[in-house]
C-alpha cells in the first residue's frame, strides 16, 4: 500500500516523530512511504503526525482511500500497526467475489453546484452552458447544467464500489443523456449484469446502468462492459 505522511508544524512537539515514523516504515516494508507533496495527494493510508493534541495541520487536501490516522502521542501508533497488521492477514485470506447474473447494485447522489465548479476545474470544462447562470438561462435551461459525464460518472462509481466492485477495470461505455441534471437533483445510479464472457485469465460483464432523478425520470443511461480478473471474481 501507499502510506503519506504528513507533519504538523512541529512547534510543540512532545516527542520524537521521526523515530516513530522510522519504526513503521522497518516493520513494514512491503508498503511504500512517501511524504507530503503536491503530488502524493491520493494515498491508501494517510498518517497525520502531530506533535501534541493541538493538531495544527490541515487534512483538507489529503485523500485516504483506505484511512487516515491523526496521530497525536507515540501510543497512537500502535493502531496503525494493528490496522496494517489486520490488512495484511485479510489480504491474504480474501475470498474470491461471487457474482450472480441479475445482480444489481446502486448509490444515490444530490449534485451542488460546487460538484459542477470543482469538475470544471478538473477536466477544464468551462462551458457557459454548466457554470454560466445568466447563459443557462438565456438558452433554455433555466439554471447551470451538471455536466453529462459528472452525472454518468456514478454508474463508474457503483461499478467499481459494488457491482462487480474492487479490481474491476472499465473497458468501454456507452451512455445516452436524455434529461438534463441541476444542481439540487438527487440522483440514484443503478446497475445490473445482465451478461458475462470468458476468457483465459478474465471475465467481460456487460452491465446496464440508468440514473434516475427524484422524480423517478431516467436522465442518463448505458451500456457498459467490466473486465473482472479470474483470481478476484467467480461467477455462479
Amino acid at each position: 500500500m501507499k502510506i503519506g505522511i504528513k507533519y504538523c508544524g512541529g512547534c510543540n512537539s512532545r516527542y520524537d516523530r521521526a523515530r516513530e515514523i522510522k519504526k513503521l516504515v522497518k516493520q513494514f516494508p512491503q508498503h511504500t512511504f512517501v511524504y507530503d507533496t503536491p503530488d502524493t495527494k491520493i494515498c491508501d493510508i494517510w498518517l497525520v503526525v502531530c506533535g501534541c493534541v493541538a493538531c495544527c495541520v490541515s487534512t483538507d487536501d489529503l485523500i485516504a482511500t483506505k484511512k487516515m490516522f491523526i496521530l497525536y502521542l507515540p501510543r497512537d501508533f500502535t493502531t496503525v500497526v494493528a490496522y496494517l497488521k489486520q490488512s495484511e492477514e485479510t489480504s491474504q485470506t480474501q475470498q474470491k467475489k461471487l457474482l450472480h447474473l441479475g445482480d444489481t447494485a446502486s448509490m444515490t447522489k444530490k449534485f451542488t453546484i460546487e460538484d459542477i465548479i470543482n469538475f470544471a476545474k478538473l477536466t477544464g470544462d468551462y462551458g457557459k452552458i454548466h457554470i454560466d447562470a445568466e447563459f443557462a438561462a438565456h438558452y433554455g435551461f433555466g439554471r447551470p447544467v451538471v455536466h453529462g459525464i459528472l452525472t454518468g460518472s456514478l454508474l463508474s462509481s457503483v461499478m467499481g464500489m459494488y457491482l462487480p466492485g474492487d479490481g474491476t477495470i472499465l473497458m468501454d461505455q456507452n451512455m445516452r443523456f436524455l434529461i438534463p441534471v441541476y444542481p439540487g437533483d438527487i440522483i440514484t445510479a443503478t446497475v445490473m449484469l445482465r451478461s458475462i464472457k470468458e476468457n483465459k485469465r478474465f471475465y467481460i460483464g456487460e452491465l446496464a446502468g440508468c440514473c434516475k432523478n427524484q422524480k423517478d425520470e431516467i436522465v442518463a443511461e448505458g451500456i457498459c462492459h467490466q473486465m473482472m480478473m479470474k483470481n478476484l471474481f467467480i461467477i455462479d
